[in-house]
């Protein structure tokens, strides 16, 4: 036989099984492609704890009411009020019947120009990518937001951007007192630095008692204080006893030294603007409750 034609057998009985090959990855890869719809039973909600809104995190709550595990390959949280980059791409298995609970760092609030405007109450959407025994799907689920989490995260942090642009609303490094034991009283004296210059303004319209502070002749502190930015620096100065006297309190404690001032802006922002004491003066309201009501 010439040694063309064995070359050439060679070759054809060579490509046929090259080729059987690539027709097989290219159909697998067809299945491997996502589709459009995710799988049945998956739901999804946005939430805060206490401690998230300390800490600056918003809660998504996955339910898979499903019949198969799903693994979620990357889910990203899209919504008109928050600027992007709430994404986590690390992948996490919810079981059928099972939920969990997965928090992001909140990105920055989109507060716009609009504050006295009636606006509808901002939507997520969540934006999903999953894989499941029967293959990869990617979509997205508007979540159910059923305590108003997102309205309250903007309006707090716009209500927070307004103030800041006026003045600096600062807790003291220390807390100031007089006396000792039972007969104690002590305050807290919150500076507050206008800016040098601008047209806006707010009032402090009152200082809301907490779970373990007080004001000493009531529960809360009205005020009415005015700012002004160009105006000169304000002390407010806080009389504060124990909320109640029970050693369960500290130790049970997450907000109570947080103090959450009322306040409503030239610009039309109104609510509640939250301020924590530092690890010095959480310390020291420990230490006033404790001597205040006898505990030590």
């Amino acid at each position: 036989m010439p040694r063309t034609r064995l070359t050439r057998r060679f070759a054809i009985a060579l490509a046929l099984p090259l080729a059987l090959a690539a027709t097989a990855f290219g159909l697998a890869a067809c299945t491997a492609q996502p589709s459009a719809s995710l799988p049945d039973g998956l739901s999804v909600r946005v939430q805060q704890g206490r401690l998230d809104i300390e800490a600056q995190r918003i809660v998504v709550r996955l339910e898979n009411d499903g019949d198969e595990p799903v693994t979620v390959e990357r889910l990203e949280v899209v919504a008109p009020t928050l600027t992007p980059g709430m994404v986590r791409d690390e992948p996490f298995e919810v079981a059928p019947g099972d939920a969990l609970q997965i928090r992001l760092p909140l990105s920055a609030s989109e507060c716009g120009t609009n504050a006295g405007s009636e606006t509808p109450a901002p939507e997520a959407t969540i934006l999903l990518q999953v894989a499941t025994t029967s293959g990869r799907a990617s979509s997205e689920l508007i979540a159910d937001d059923p305590h108003g989490t997102l309205a309250r995260i903007a309006n707090s942090e716009c209500l927070a951007e307004s103030v800041d642009r006026v003045a600096a609303l600062q807790m003291p490094e220390h807390l100031r007192s007089t006396g000792t034991g039972i007969a104690r009283r002590a305050f807290i004296d919150v500076e507050i630095v206008p800016e040098a210059s601008g047209d806006g303004s707010f009032t402090i319209d009152r200082v809301y008692g907490t779970t373990l502070l007080n004001a000493e002749d009531g529960v809360d502190w009205p005020l009415g204080t005015q700012v002004a930015a160009g105006g000169d620096p304000v002390t407010i100065s806080l009389p504060v006893r124990p909320a109640r006297c029970d050693a369960h309190a500290i130790a049970d404690d997450k907000r109570g030294t947080i103090l959450p001032f009322e306040i409503h802006t030239s610009d039309g922002r109104a609510g509640r603007l939250d301020r924590s004491s530092a690890d010095t003066l959480k310390a020291e309201l420990y230490a006033y409750y404790g001597e205040r009501c006898a505990l030590q």
